[in-house]
């Protein structure tokens, strides 16, 4: 048996999140489950350890949406739970300001739209689990 070797997966390390702003309106991604609720998300993904935030993000925003976008600094700081709710493993959750010359995502298919929101009409609304840390964030 030598030579084995028990590969452990990577750390996961924050939730990078897109925040597009048009005044006081944000972009926020419209997703419906199998019971027809539609959930808001904003355009996220989650690095792990060792990557770099804003390259990762650039590369997730041009590949799964097509927006060409420019990364800007951090706008929003959270917590969010990357476990479940028994057992709890908090991640930062991290929201940076972006801006795009041209913003018309290419919806993939777990997304069923796009729609330009303010943070209290967001609220009100039902909030995606990548979302939800929003709640509670606090501005930088």
């Amino acid at each position: 048996m030598a030579g084995r070797t028990i590969r452990t997966p990577p750390k996961l390390s924050a939730l990078v999140c897109a925040f597009f702003q048009d005044g006081a309106r944000a972009l926020f991604l419209e997703q419906k489950d199998e019971r027809g609720i539609t959930r808001l998300d904003l355009p996220s993904i989650i690095i792990n350890e060792g990557e770099d935030p804003v390259s990762a993000l650039a590369a997730y925003l041009r590949s799964t949406l097509a927006i060409d976008a420019q990364i800007h600094l951090i706008c929003l700081r959270g917590k969010f739970n990357a476990g479940t709710r028994k057992r709890r493993r908090m991640i930062p959750a991290l929201a940076f300001a972006c801006s795009a010359k041209k913003i018309q995502p290419k919806i993939a298919p777990p997304y069923s739209g796009t729609v330009w929101l303010a943070a209290e009409d967001a609220f009100e609304r039902k909030l995606g689990r990548n979302t939800e840390w929003l709640r509670s964030a606090e501005r930088v």
